[in-house]
């Protein structure tokens, strides 16, 4: 069979409870983070032929380090507190474009992978960034030295005494529990040291730490397998991996992890956003990560969906052209909602001004489906509104609410096509 191409990207990650850092913060303000990615590739053998490292920049308080990434809260320059998300208030879902520099969202593997052949295990990783080296030698050292316990479990998943349906694994289940020395650490006064969250103690070392880092394990099975599960509630294809550190370093951590089937056999596949949301204040569509940060023509954010009932729509995100498909849709970061891009200039966005141009929003560029047969799994009869250039439900069109005023434009007037949404009853 004909080799098939994937992705994975890291969406974002959530601060559940910041680390326990230096007192004077000489790193800067809290904490500041950095991901790294260890990538074994694995034959049906069980025999590593590449394992390498990538590193993201380092993300927190950008006073006086200038190649930062700003992200958090704790100043108007950044720095990393509890209950803080980066890149935005929604880390698990993305809506914008995909970052060309290392920070989420962006691409940590994609590649092509062949029925019964190998196999790519990914093991994503957050580590407090501090002066001085760490844990950071002997992580490097552990990655090499398990080779062959990753090169077993792949024998097992090929071999099927793994199961496919389990593909996201810890290094205990393996036995290779990461152990280490960080001398210092569990003093009264602790010690600031680049070190991953999510470290415990070893009863057997008073300075000894140990790690278990988590790995998600692709092959053709098991990635078709998450891209057509909702394995965590996140939705299909985003895995959730969390990193809680022993109580007394007190950092818990999750990072969001999206894997993405970018063609089938050679043929393109249509890539699909979910978690958009239909609006009964005003009949709009609007992305519900972004609820809390929406705006309402009718007056405050849109209805989030436990009041609405709203399903959930699926958009085709960032896919090629098609005839059954309009193109150059876009998401407004100002009030979560979608227009049609190319009249951005004559739009009218209900946080005053225009819709956001996607240059700066970051939007992707949604295809509608348009004027196509109806069809079970989706929902017929949205509309394109000419007063505002958004997106409407026209089944609702008389009690809508146009940004503009007044209602939506009936499709008498506006002369809008029918676009068919994928669409997942509440």
């Amino acid at each position: 069979m004909a080799a098939s191409k994937y992705r994975a990207a890291i969406n974002g990650f959530r601060c559940h409870n910041e680390t326990w850092d230096d007192p004077l913060n000489w790193d800067g303000k809290h904490d500041e983070v950095f991901l790294d990615v260890n990538v074994k590739v694995v034959d049906n053998n069980g025999t590593v032929h590449q394992n390498f490292s990538s590193l993201s920049d380092t993300m927190g308080d950008t006073w006086g380090q200038p190649n930062r990434i700003q992200a958090g809260s704790a100043s108007d320059r950044g720095g990393i507190i509890t209950n803080d998300t980066f890149p935005s208030g929604d880390p698990v879902h993305r809506t914008g474009a995909l970052n060309s520099r290392r920070f989420p969202p962006y691409v940590i593997w994609e590649g092509e992978l062949e029925p019964g052949r190998d196999m790519v295990m990914l093991s994503p990783t957050i580590w407090e960034w501090d002066p001085g080296a760490g844990f950071w030698d002997g992580w490097l050292d552990w990655q090499v030295k398990t080779d062959d316990r990753y090169g077993k479990r792949a024998k097992e998943i090929f071999g099927k005494i793994w199961p496919v349906a389990a593909p996201v694994f810890d290094a205990v289940s393996l036995g290779i529990q990461t152990a280490g020395t960080l001398a210092g650490i569990w003093s009264p006064l602790g010690k600031t040291q680049r070190r991953p969250v999510g470290i415990n103690r070893d009863p057997n070392d008073p300075d000894g730490i140990l790690f278990n880092p988590h790995t998600i394990a692709l092959n053709t099975e098991t990635a078709d397998f998450l891209i057509r599960t909702n394995m965590q509630g996140h939705g299909n294809g985003i895995v959730e991996i969390p990193y809680a550190d022993d109580p007394y370093l007190r950092g818990v951590y999750s990072i969001y992890v999206q894997i993405e089937k970018l063609t089938d056999g050679g043929v393109p596949t249509i890539s699909l956003q979910r978690n958009w949301r239909w609006c009964n204040k005003c009949q709009g569509l609007f992305f519900g990560g972004g609820q809390a940060t929406s705006r309402c023509p009718e007056g405050g954010t849109h209805a989030p969906q436990a009041h609405s009932g709203s399903g959930n729509y699926s958009l085709p995100h960032n896919v090629p052209a098609s005839p059954d498909r309009q193109k150059e849709w876009r998401w407004c970061n100002k009030c979560q909602g979608l227009f049609f891009g190319p009249t951005v200039a004559s739009s009218t966005c209900p946080s005053g001004g225009t819709h956001m141009p996607p240059g700066l929003s970051g939007s992707g560029n949604y295809s509608l489906p348009h004027n196509v047969p109806a069809s079970p799994d989706c929902q017929s009869n949205w509309r394109w509104c000419n007063n505002c250039q958004g997106l409407f439900f026209g089944g609702g069109q008389a009690t809508s609410r146009c940004p503009e005023g007044g209602t939506h434009a009936p499709q008498a007037q506006s002369g809008s096509g029918n676009y068919t949404l994928p669409h997942e009853p509440a």
